[in-house]
């Protein structure tokens, strides 16, 4: 079959040409999202299009659309990568009307609803809402071409309700900075975090691009090829799924639709290509994780955990990579940490194999919580302190990656979690350990220090 005009005009202006791209990622990971980009061994012209930090929480670079699908596909720490469509001046409503209405729409959408998000800073037209209402109407004067039958063909893992045209969301997101306006086409659909799979949660549960982020961060300073996780306080099990799916060269989103399978430019067979040969170093951590040791005081985040894993593409390997265990935190001892990261022990007892350990925490913060957080967390401190020591007697370093919120620094509060964690264990702390790093990020509210280090 001959291709159509529309069909060849996407080929030449959308597929065949290099475009700018954004993605957002949780704050304070921005580099670390570069490294991972640059992993991928996506194709980029020259250094200038290479992945760069263009703001807090994006990620700018410029390449060809198919390429841009890998990181959609592969990336475990962005949120959404957006597809730079047009930029204008638009002083007034007419501007921004006229302009919109000479944007060749059909190549970027199909017949489906669009959800248009707004910002605007320092601009006439600061009404956000009215902007979108003008857009909107642009749009639907616009006739668009039908979405691509493959689009909604992708097979339903696990049990999964089959995809729909609707079920990855349409979004453009415009902003209005100083009378310039830019448009982006979202390619995610919902966000990134979203693997697709059912997740039951625990209070105060953490994203899956902040876990990965972390872990990529941990595993880029662990000593040896091989690392071994321990997520000992593992509430929803946010750090071993993601680990595990790293282990298993899993790739985030085998689960779940994206918005660029229900645009004209998206083809099936590259799509495929894409998803199907992922590489062992695209899997997302920087050294092979070797063992995942996972556990909880609770037995409601322990059954929770084992419900997620069944749920998830993991539940189809053997042996299985997670196996959450009832068990405290405070009452591991460094003997047993060593113990297992003894991986690849012959028949013969002969030759194992030593894997570094990386503890992984996100410890209960939240004032609404009915705890209290300033106290347990110098004991967290203190015992990882400990650990460390303990491990290094027996010849092993251990890697820490572990949430903690701001301190609260007004007169009289005594909220100092950070502060309380640094005192018992120094050597997370950038200005006692070179080793050490200190990733400023937030999360459902709260403003958080991530301490990624070789203590």
């Amino acid at each position: 079959m001959l291709p159509t005009a529309l069909e060849k005009r996407i080929k030449r202006q959308i597929i065949g040409k290099p475009h700018r791209f954004l993605a957002i990622v949780p704050l304070g990971f921005e580099q670390t999202l570069v490294q991972e980009l640059l992993g991928f061994g996506l194709e980029f012209a020259d250094a200038e299009t290479a992945p760069r930090i263009a703001g807090d929480g994006k990620v700018e670079f410029t390449t060809k659309i198919t390429e841009t699908w890998k990181a959609v596909a592969y990336s475990r720490i962005a949120n959404r990568v957006l597809m730079h469509v047009y930029d204008f001046k638009a002083e007034n409503f007419r501007d921004l009307e006229k302009k919109a209405a000479e944007i060749p729409w059909e190549l970027y959408l199909a017949p489906d609803p669009v959800q248009i998000h707004v910002t605007s800073k320092h601009s006439r037209l600061y009404h956000s809402d009215a902007v979108a209402e003008r857009l909107q109407k642009v749009l639907e004067g616009v006739s668009l071409p039908l979405a691509p039958a493959a689009a909604s063909a992708t097979p339903s893992p696990r049990g999964l309700a089959p995809n729909t045209p609707h079920s990855a969301p349409q979004n453009l997101y415009v902003t209005l900075i100083d009378d310039r306006c830019t448009i982006w086409l979202d390619l995610a659909g919902e966000e990134l975090y979203k693997r697709g799979h059912e997740r039951f949660v625990n209070d105060a549960p953490l994203k899956e691009t902040i876990a990965a982020a972390m872990l990529f961060e941990a595993s880029s300073i662990a000593p040896s090829k091989e690392i071994a996780v321990f997520d000992l306080m593992a509430g929803s099990g946010t750090f071993s799924l993601e680990a595990a799916y790293m282990a298993n060269g899993l790739i985030p989103g085998k689960c779940r639709d994206f918005a660029l399978k229900h645009q004209p430019a998206f083809k099936e067979a590259t799509w495929n290509f894409i998803t199907k040969n992922i590489v062992a170093g695209d899997s997302g951590a920087k050294q092979s994780i070797a063992r995942i040791i996972t556990s909880d005081i609770s037995p409601k985040a322990v059954e929770i955990v084992k419900h997620n894993v069944e749920c998830s593409p993991l539940a189809g390997i053997e042996p299985a990579p997670v196996s959450p265990q009832l068990r405290d935190f405070f009452d591991y001892t460094a003997q047993e940490i060593a113990d297992a990261c003894q991986v690849g022990i012959h028949s013969d007892n002969s030759n194992p194999s030593e894997a570094s350990p990386v503890i992984v925490l996100n410890p209960p913060y939240g004032k609404r919580l009915d705890f209290d957080a300033p106290k347990l967390y110098t004991r967290l401190g203190r015992r990882l302190a400990e650990l460390a020591r303990a491990l290094q007697a027996l010849g092993q370093s251990l890697t820490v990656a572990i949430l903690a919120p701001k301190d609260d620094n007004r007169p009289g509060s005594a909220y100092t979690c950070t502060a309380n964690l640094l005192r018992e264990c120094p050597g997370l702390s950038p200005e006692h350990n070179p080793a050490a790093k200190c990733i400023a990020t937030s999360h459902g509210g709260f403003s958080l220090n991530a301490f990624i280090a070789k203590i």
